[in-house]
């Protein structure tokens, strides 16, 4: 079937809904280190590559619970060297760093919300 120019095609923005906006700006700034782009007092835009990260206030108010059935994966140049520095500043993680397919490793923490994150690449 011939692609239609007007249907969606690239992801652009992934919005996490949140239940305090200030916290999980901390931890995405200060802990997980993306760059914060913009903010206000219901919303957080980080740069995640080609891909925003936004996270919500009303959308947390609006779907209870926040987390959900999704994960966000994060490409890393090596998953024993950033599980390091996160354990070290404090992340949760809830899957220890592991062979998730051969020649790639993963780790899994959560954010402040129970949204699941995961490293993923070399060891």
């Amino acid at each position: 079937m011939p692609r239609n120019e007007n249907l969606p095609s690239t992801v652009s923005l992934v919005m996490f809904g949140v239940d305090n906006l200030a916290r999980s700006v901390a931890f995405y700034r200060d802990v997980v280190s993306l760059p914060l782009r913009n903010s206000s007092e219901e919303f957080a835009f980080f740069a995640a590559g080609p891909v925003t990260l936004a996270l919500s206030a009303p959308l947390g108010r609006a779907v209870q619970p926040r987390a959900g059935a999704m994960e966000l994966v994060f490409s890393v140049p090596s998953v024993s060297a950033s599980f390091a520095t996160l354990s070290e500043r404090g992340c949760p993680f809830v899957q220890q760093p592991r062979e998730a397919f051969p020649g790639s490793w993963a780790a899994t923490f959560i954010d402040p919300d129970g949204h699941r994150l995961t490293i993923l690449g070399p060891r």
